[in-house]
């Protein structure tokens, strides 16, 4: 085999050593994703790993209330970023989060990510659960002998002339990515609240006090975004007087009220709803909201 062949196959396999490792989706909806970009790295380079998790479903379908805590040897962290998000609508939205960590190596060796668990909580249950990912490893060279003082002129040319072209590269890929990215839209209360209750319809089904309790939550919370008002702590009847500085008419400060109340009550007491009683109750809510 010709030494240009070899060069041209190492190029190659260079080009080709990212590896993600998926794991299934669990029960409840998430997949989790990982990746090194390499598997081989001088002793003063550094690595980039990524956690990738994605669901069906809203950001708000579960909440991270961990910081996750990995362990790692012959490595350490230098840098730790996490982003979140969605892309599509409705049924058809798919929500994103990504931890991206930047290794560099502590000592040479093998470099070793342990496995990490992902505590999350799914919502409208609060129901606990977790994530694992698989262990990774990474070779870590030798450190580089100090050059000599009469070649340190050409070394600092190389650096300087790798910086350049890195910092083009850079600057060209940066363009790239926020020309591919999605434009976030941005929601109105009421566009959020019929976007929260077609997903509560969906989780519910026709359980009536699961329906309660989540409907609960996104009027709570359409009228923090809309009004900065938090009903929670406040009696019954505080709540109409909340309501009362709004634009909202008095038969819609009623209604709202008449909703928020009974929900609030049906979260904390056994009900049994007639059948169809969430569909209508849906609907009901629905066609109001849509005329605010």
């Amino acid at each position: 085999m010709s030494n240009t062949l070899r060069v041209i196959i190492a190029f190659l396999l260079t080009l080709g050593l990212v590896v993600t490792l998926t794991g299934g989706a669990l029960g409840d909806g998430i997949a989790v994703s990982q990746s090194l970009d390499r598997f081989d790295i001088p002793f003063e380079d550094s690595v980039h790993f990524e956690i990738v998790l994605q669901w069906d479903g809203p950001q708000s379908t579960y909440l991270f209330t961990k910081p996750l805590s990995p362990t790692f040897g012959h490595l350490k962290a230098r840098g730790v970023t996490s982003s979140i998000s969605s892309t599509g609508s409705n049924s058809e939205e798919v929500t994103t989060k990504k931890f991206s960590y930047t290794l560099i190596p502590s000592s040479p060796g093998t470099g070793r990510i342990d496995p990490i668990t992902i505590s999350y909580i799914s919502w409208p249950d609060s129901v606990p659960g977790e994530l694992v990912t698989e262990a990774m490893s990474v070779r870590i060279a030798e450190p580089a002998r100090p050059v000599s003082q009469g070649g340190s002129s050409i070394v600092w040319l190389v650096v300087a002339t790798s910086l350049v072209v890195l910092g083009v590269v850079a600057f060209t890929l940066v363009k790239w990515i926020k020309r591919r990215k999605p434009k976030e839209v941005v929601k109105t209360p009421v566009e959020q609240f019929l976007e929260d209750l077609t997903v509560l319809k969906r989780q519910a089904g026709s359980d009536l006090k699961k329906f309660q309790t989540g409907l609960y939550k996104i009027i709570v919370e359409f009228l923090s975004a809309k009004y900065s008002i938090n009903p929670d702590g406040h009696s019954d009847d505080d709540i109409e007087e909340l309501l009362e500085p709004t634009d909202l008419s008095d038969s819609q400060k009623k209604q709202i009220n008449l909703w928020l109340v009974q929900a609030r009550r049906d979260k904390f007491r056994p009900i049994a709803g007639a059948p169809g009683e969430t569909i209508r109750l849906e609907t009901e809510i629905r066609q109001f909201f849509k005329k605010l």
